[in-house]
């Protein structure tokens, strides 16, 4: 280095924008691999005195660089001053190492027995004063999320760390807050002081999110209508539906329209952040409030209700629901029948399908008539195999318990699950006779089978036939089995049956 480099400084440096000395040429120090002399250049430079009225520590400062030692930059500040700044700064980011005679801007670190220089330092100073030029003006800063803390995030912008609570990451409540770990958003700058030497920088991302979404809903406002098919981003699920993000607008997705087979809860379909495509069923543009549907989009299953399930047909369903007047059974999805409780065909009479069926049980229906206009599927239950007990044989006598009455004749139950119907005109009673009292509940009374159909649903039954079979077996028994006519007349075989007072 030569001594006029080494005279003492002027007594202030410029505290922006300084003007170097003119000099005639830059000279190279000597070849970076002479540690000895780079190391006597760098004594020399920190020997000088740096008597800047004006400059301090962590001022800016501006220099031409002079040499590139190999572990120090050595930059002419004016007034035949020189400052340091460690190589180490500029190692491991892709950039190229400045040469002499380029320009270098540096922070001051320190001026004690030499002047220190930092470029780490003034980019920190700089990136500062652009995030107040950014909050002063709202303009976005880009940052990354580093970690959660109690109450939201710390983002780290330009070498800051700042503040987003969790209620400003997103445009609507934050569910998972994990999902933002290590992401890079845009944010606008809320809060920006100063605090000593710190700086207090609060963000919010939901700002941006919500007047990007105003923007895209504007758009859609006027494009968007009844038919459309559309996609969209789940954002909220409740028991009654979903709510779709449709791009700045937000539709209901209503559980009836989720699909055409029964959906017990919305989220056995749907979840959140799930892309899904759907109809748009209506728009209130006053309201802006917009009706959505899953289910149009798929086909219908009534369209083929009468060719895949014609009156007579016989199948195992799905008992879905219960109500007072029958059960609902699922034939396909989307496609439910009813089994009136007229048409249980069970062995007890059914106040309640409960007291028969159960949600979810599997059962054999016939389907008695399709209805495409109503959507309506009527269905009888086919019993199980020996739900009803044994057949009983044609034209036997029985004997059986009167079940309960109807204007028409007595029912009488068999057995087990099995029972019969006596018609009036099978009782052998006298016109005007009241059959609750001649054949009071609970009461024997002995039947002829008469009629036996439907593999023994139904079955017709005759007391006078029963009684007329009975007085033949004791005329014939009387008469004797030879056929030889016994002493005595049909009136002493009525004496001998009739009781004796």
């Amino acid at each position: 280095m030569s001594e006029e480099r080494v005279e003492k400084a002027p007594e202030s440096i410029p505290a922006t924008e300084p003007s170097p000395a003119p000099r005639p040429s830059v000279t190279k120090t000597k070849p970076v691999g002479d540690d000895a002399a780079e190391r006597d250049e760098f004594l020399k430079a920190m020997e000088q005195d740096f008597e800047a009225k004006d400059s301090s520590r962590g001022e800016m400062v501006k220099g031409q660089v002079v040499s590139v030692g190999k572990e120090f930059i050595f930059v002419d500040l004016g007034g035949k001053s020189e400052g340091v700044i460690s190589l180490e700064e500029f190692r491991g980011e892709g950039e190229k190492l400045p040469e002499p005679g380029d320009t270098l801007e540096a922070c001051v670190v320190s001026t004690s027995g030499g002047v220190v220089l930092s470029r780490k330092l003034a980019k920190g100073v700089r990136d500062r004063e652009a995030l107040a030029d950014a909050a002063r003006n709202r303009m976005p800063v880009e940052g990354r999320v580093v970690e959660r803390n109690k109450g939201g995030f710390v983002v780290e912008i330009a070498g800051v760390r700042a503040f987003c609570p969790i209620s400003q990451i997103e445009l609507r409540f934050c569910d998972n807050p994990d999902v933002h770990l290590g992401q890079r958003y845009s944010f606008l700058i809320t809060k920006h002081e100063l605090e000593g030497r710190r700086v207090d920088v609060v963000v919010s991302r939901k700002a941006l999110l919500a007047a990007e979404a105003e923007r895209q809903a504007e758009d859609l406002r006027k494009t968007i209508k009844e038919g459309d098919v559309v996609s969209g981003t789940v954002v909220n699920i409740r028991d009654f539906g979903a709510f779709i993000d449709l791009g700045g607008l937000e539709g209901l997705l209503p559980i009836s329209e989720l699909s055409h087979s029964r959906v017990g809860k919305v989220s056995d379909v749907l979840s959140i952040g799930e892309e899904v495509h759907v109809q748009v069923v209506s728009f209130d543009r006053a309201k802006d409030r917009i009706s959505l549907s899953l289910k149009r989009l798929e086909a219908d299953p009534w369209e083929d209700a009468l060719r895949g399930f014609p009156q007579g047909t016989r199948l195992k369903a799905k008992v879905v629901r219960l109500q007072p007047f029958g059960a609902f059974v699922e034939l396909a999805p989307g496609l439910d029948g009813l089994i009136h409780v007229s048409n249980m065909n069970a062995p007890e009479r059914v106040q309640h399908p409960k007291d028969l069926l159960k949600e979810g049980q599997e059962v054999t229906v016939e389907v008695l008539s399709v209805d495409l206009e109503k959507h309506r599927i009527a269905l009888a239950r086919i019993p199980a195999e020996g739900e009803f007990g044994d057949v009983p044989v044609l034209g036997a006598v029985i004997e059986g318990v009167v079940d309960s009455h109807a204007p028409f004749g007595v029912f009488v139950r068999l057995g087990p699950g099995r029972k019969g119907l006596v018609p009036n005109v099978e009782l052998g009673t006298t016109k005007g006779s009241d059959n609750r009292k001649d054949f009071p509940e609970g009461s024997k009374i002995k039947v002829k089978v008469l009629e036996i159909t439907e593999n023994g649903r139904r079955i017709r039954l005759s007391r006078k036939a029963a009684l007329d079979q009975e007085e033949r077996a004791d005329f014939e028994d009387y008469m004797g089995h030879d056929g030889d006519a016994k002493f005595g007349t049909l009136g002493d075989l009525l004496k001998q049956k009739l009781p004796r007072s």
